[in-house]
């Protein structure tokens, strides 16, 4: 009985996002066999974002999945190799980052092509999941859940293939709050949540996508105010559409993390028929430095006193001096988040303050008048 006990626990089999894990463990614990299942689930949750497709492929085939692990240093030839022998893989986390070694997982019916892999890298052996589970750090694994869950709220921007149906919400409820700000003249974060049977994430995001775009202005104690009459907000959330669908389109398309920014024209200093140069923010002075914006990727918003467009993250930009030569690049990514500030982030800021200045406010309210001696 035990041995048919023990041959139980060795499968994980859990329904997930329309698939099943099942997958051969070993003979770890159940705890050990909980945490490989999240790990799993983590990263899924990880390329959803990204919009890629690699681990659910692996998973949807069924049957057992094997990791080869070898030295850092031959990645590129094992993504070479891979792709020449046809292997579907996918690159795991490095949770061990002391061993100098890297692991891809793939199914075990590519054995016999990973075998001739093998034989031309210097380092290299087939393993299982548990085994690299178990020859993880558990410092190194714990950094590496938390990026992985920290990827999945920070992504929530990304314009993928995956996060369309997403934004087309979103720009559903835009109008909609939109239209109902303009009958009140101003809205709240509890209103939106009350009125349109919405999370707080949801509202917040509706109210910081409302203030890029020019329609609303900053909290005032939590209601933020209407700043263009109804005619000029259609516009506006028509021209905003057509942007956020070329957006969806190109991630689409090529695969691309694109993520929507503003820039002030304070900023601009040159432009042509197609594009605009703007100085990044925080680069000036003798470290100034510029980029180049597609104007069909662009549209104008707080009465042409921004434009609001998009980076893709994945990409490498050039960076200009003030006469146009290249003097740098910098990574979508981090030309994002070092330089253009988070219009949602900045809204859940105000809204948590709002919110804690009227508790405030009620339990000095409550609180009992002091006796008269």
């Amino acid at each position: 009985m035990s041995e048919e006990i023990q041959q139980a626990v060795q499968i994980i089999r859990v329904a997930y996002d329309g698939i099943e894990i099942a997958m051969k463990i070993g003979s770890g614990s159940l705890e050990q066999m909980k945490k490989a299942v999240d790990f799993l689930i983590a990263i899924l949750d990880h390329e959803k974002t990204m919009g890629k497709t690699d681990m659910r492929k692996l998973l949807i085939k069924g049957g057992d999945l094997q990791v080869l692990q070898f030295a850092t240093e031959d990645m590129k030839q094992v993504e070479k190799m891979a792709k020449k022998y046809g292997i579907l893989y996918s690159v795991l986390p490095d949770i061990n980052k002391k061993d100098g070694m890297s692991e891809i997982i793939f199914h075990t019916e590519a054995v016999p092509r990973v075998n001739m892999m093998i034989q031309k890298l210097k380092s290299a052996r087939i393993a299982t999941f548990d085994d690299y589970l178990k020859n993880g750090n558990e410092k190194d694994l714990e950094k590496v859940m938390s990026f992985l869950k920290g990827q999945k709220k920070g992504n929530d921007n990304l314009h993928t293939a995956e996060a369309a149906r997403a934004g087309e919400a979103i720009e559903g409820l835009m109008e909609k709050v939109g239209m109902y700000a303009m009958e009140k003249q101003s809205v709240s974060v509890e209103e939106i949540k009350e009125n349109f049977n919405t999370t707080t994430e949801q509202a917040e995001k509706v109210v910081g996508q409302l203030e890029k775009i020019g329609v609303l202005d900053k909290a005032d104690n939590g209601q933020h105010k209407v700043i263009m009459d109804k005619e000029a907000f259609l516009n506006r959330i028509r021209g905003y559409k057509e942007l956020a669908q070329r957006m969806q389109n190109i991630s689409a398309a090529q695969s691309k993390n694109l993520v929507d920014i503003t820039i002030t024209k304070k900023l601009i200093v040159e432009e042509n028929d197609r594009a605009v140069k703007t100085r990044v923010p925080g680069m000036y002075g003798d470290n100034a430095r510029y980029i180049w914006i597609n104007k069909e990727n662009a549209m104008d918003i707080h009465d042409g006193k921004t434009i609001l467009t998009f980076l893709d993250s994945d990409k490498t930009y050039k960076l200009y001096s003030e006469d146009n030569r290249v003097v740098g690049t910098i990574k979508g990514k981090d030309l994002y988040e070092g330089h253009y500030d988070s219009v949602a982030a900045e809204v859940r800021k105000r809204y948590k303050e709002a919110e804690r200045k009227a508790a405030a406010m009620k339990t000095k309210q409550k609180a009992p008048a002091p006796k008269k001696r």
